[in-house]
């Protein structure tokens, strides 16, 4: 039942507005504005019966619409520019309208159906606005009274007066009357009121005043048949330009229907099928070429009225009967119509429906103000040239702004050094003071956005002084969506400005459309060839980059580093630096010696600790363990290097994993061995824990800053 009362609702709003359609298209043509309204008509129960067959939307309503009005107007203007009139010039039009259908199921069958909602809005905007224009324009005529003899122009009035009620009752009545579409009212009221007036002024209502008796089913003209197509005079046909119209009219009906559908979805909770709805709207339009009708889509308002009224799967079939039922038994009803109400209607649907007031919104908005402009210039060119140029005009202007908003966009996110940001590894005093005595021989980039030709000229000014004189530069390419040729080529340019002065780029979280970093396993940490004289250093991490830069620069500039696999003793160690020789010797007997082998836990997340691992040699990562089985790095340490002293100050359940990167020796001391020494020797033991207290304040520090850098 909500299907049945959706399709009444539909067609009491479409019926007008199908037969306001079909007169605007086709009374410069045709003396017989019945049977233009009819070819309106029947173009809405096709598109509906149709479109309803494959059921692409739910509540989805088709008929003729104000784009496809607008676009197949203009197609018959120019079709009979080539001389054609008559019944040529209707089997042309028919003809277009049919390959538009065929186009418009092709689109569908191939799910060509995104590639139409990449039409940018302000397009959209543009051209709905410059076809409302067009609209106004055309019913000029209309409103003035069309041709009508001198003894009538007492009542010339009439027809505008007629339009006017009818606009005023379809903006006003729906307010308070809800139950019955404003079309409806218009209509009704537009009517009544053109009767009174003719009745007051006129002895007799022109006949050109009113729509007329629409035929009967059984007189409906077929517009032609198949066989004409390949008749010796369908060749005189300008079947070029009926081609390039056909395809216009399938993008624009494409168009119109995917945006209708998609408000539709929003109002039924569901999800529209590009692929059926496409094929159902093409088919519809080659019922309704066959039969005499007219281009349509998806129309907005019908669509909305059906599901408010409870329309879902089944709303475009009952629509459909709907509409055969009235063109069976209205047509006497038809006889008393005024064409200047439909006017009224018309003004209506391209005043209140497809002018875009916020065009003037946009332009007093500074940064929607090129926005405004495509709008305004699609809409000068829809009015005054052509629709579809107009589109690919739009598209090119706005393709243009997308590429100048993207080149004026700034490609460096963040620009740090050594002295702002270090890496998870931690470091001994020495090799930390070593670092801070040249905090500019490593700096690093974190860039965003697209990384192409139009923005690496502004990549390359802002690293220029750093290429003179860093000495290991990062690029962190974390945040960087997309990279072509020529910004690859920039990158092997500085990679060459820094080899010259012996320095060194390095990539971090390289994107793979890159082509510079071949996967090996899990990681990056490899030379890479890109050219035979070009070999990039790239990582999975920029801690990984930063700290394999940091290595290079202690071992380069300080003579520091310590090789890897070093073995330190106990008393070497960063915590007895504050310890003479006699007291060391007191201290090593409360610590145990421990070997652990690569890729083993000295300790797990979740398990009770109470010791302090001191790392003679080797490599241990401190890792938060999240979700399942994930773990995050959050620090690496050395040999001289302490870990564990939270739970060795307090015992308890640790927070992270301690795993061996490679073979370890560690020193253990635990919390009961802390306790005897205090007891035995209370300075030493104090000593210590200011020590601890120190360390801890240093890794509250460190964590403080990434904090800092991760809201930045």
């Amino acid at each position: 039942m909500g299907d049945v009362w959706g399709g009444l609702s539909a067609s009491a709003l479409v019926l007008p507005q199908a037969m306001a359609f079909g007169i605007t298209l086709w009374s410069p043509y045709t003396l017989d504005p019945a049977a233009a309204a009819m070819s309106g008509l029947v173009a809405a129960a096709c598109l509906c019966v149709v479109s309803g067959l494959f059921r692409g939307t739910e509540g989805l309503v088709a008929a003729p619409t104000g784009p496809t009005l607008v676009l197949m107007a203009g197609t018959i203007a120019a079709l009979a520019a080539t001389g054609l009139v008559g019944d040529q010039l209707i089997t042309a039009t028919l003809l277009t309208v049919l390959m538009a259908g065929i186009f418009q199921m092709l689109v569908g069958v191939l799910n060509l159906g995104h590639l139409i909602k990449f039409i940018p809005y302000p397009v959209v905007s543009g051209f709905m606005t410059g076809s409302a224009i067009l609209m106004i324009n055309s019913q000029s005529g209309v409103l003035l009274g069309g041709d009508i003899d001198l003894t009538m122009q007492q009542g010339a009035w009439i027809p505008l007066a007629a339009a006017g009620i009818t606009l005023a009752a379809m903006v006003w009545l729906p307010r308070w009357i809800k139950q019955i579409p404003g079309t409806v009212l218009g209509l009704l009221l537009g009517t009544l009121a053109f009767h009174l007036f003719a009745f007051a002024q006129l002895d007799a209502v022109p006949a050109s005043w009113v729509v007329g008796s629409l035929p009967a089913l059984s007189d409906l003209h077929i517009g032609f048949s198949l066989g004409e197509i390949f008749a010796p005079q369908a060749a005189s046909l300008p079947w070029l330009l009926m081609l390039a119209s056909a395809l216009a009219l399938a993008v624009l009906a494409s168009l119109d229907s995917l945006l209708t559908a998609v408000l539709a979805d929003v109002s039924t909770g569901s999800r529209h099928h590009a692929k059926r709805e496409l094929m159902g709207q093409g088919g519809g339009h080659i019922l309704s070429s066959l039969v005499g009708g007219m281009a349509g889509a998806g129309t907005t308002g019908a669509t909305l009225v059906a599901i408010q009224s409870g329309g879902r799967a089944w709303t475009g079939l009952v629509t459909a009967a709907c509409m055969l039922l009235l063109i069976l038994f209205m047509g006497p009803v038809a006889a008393v119509l005024p064409i200047s109400v439909f006017a009224g209607i018309i003004l209506y649907v391209a005043i209140f429906g497809m002018l875009d007031k916020d065009i003037v919104l946009w332009l007093r908005t500074p940064q929607a103000r090129i926005d405004a402009a495509i709008a305004l210039i699609v809409t000068a060119v829809t009015v005054f040239s052509d629709l579809m140029l107009a589109v690919a005009f739009g598209v090119l202007l706005a393709a243009v702004e997308f590429i100048r908003s993207q080149v004026q966009s700034a490609v460096v996110h963040r620009r740090w050094n050594i002295s702002e940001r270090t890496s998870l590894r931690r470091r001994v005093q020495a090799e930390c003071c070593c670092l801070n005595k040249n905090p500019d021989a490593i700096v690093g980039y974190d860039l965003k956005g697209s990384l192409f030709f139009g923005t690496t000229d502004h990549l390359y000014d802002a690293m220029m002084d750093d290429l003179k004189r860093a000495t290991y530069i990062v690029l962190d390419m974390r945040r960087i969506t997309q990279v072509d040729l020529t910004a690859v080529r920039l990158i092997e340019h500085m990679y060459g400005i820094m080899r010259q002065r012996d320095g060194e780029l390095i990539l971090a979280h390289v994107p793979k459309s890159m082509g510079l970093v071949k996967r090996h396993g899990h990681r990056h940490e490899m030379l890479v060839p890109y050219h035979k004289n070009i070999h990039l250093r790239a990582f999975w991490d920029s801690d990984k980059a930063l700290e394999y830069a940091e290595n290079a620069l202690l071992t380069r500039h300080c003579h520091s580093m310590l090789e890897r696999g070093a073995t330190i003793s106990l008393a070497e160690s960063e915590l007895m630096d504050g310890f003479n020789a006699k007291e060391k010797e007191l201290l090593l007997p409360f610590f145990e010696m421990q070997d652990i082998q690569a890729k083993d836990f000295l300790f797990h997340s979740g398990e009770h600790g109470d010791a302090l691992f001191v790392i003679l040699s080797g490599e241990v990562e401190v890792l938060l363990v999240y979700g399942k089985k994930k773990r995050l790095r959050l620090a690496t340490f050395g040999p001289g290097m302490s870990v564990g002293e939270v739970t060795f100050l307090e015992p308890g359940l640790r927070r992270v994993d301690g795993l061996a990167m490679m073979d370890c020796s560690v020193a253990i001391l635990k919390h009961a061995a802390l306790k005897r020494l205090c007891k035995k020797h209370s300075d030493i033991g104090m000593r210590l824990l200011l020590c601890l207290g120190h360390d801890i304040s240093e890794n509250l520090r460190l964590a403080d800053e990434k904090l800092r850098r991760l809201v930045a």
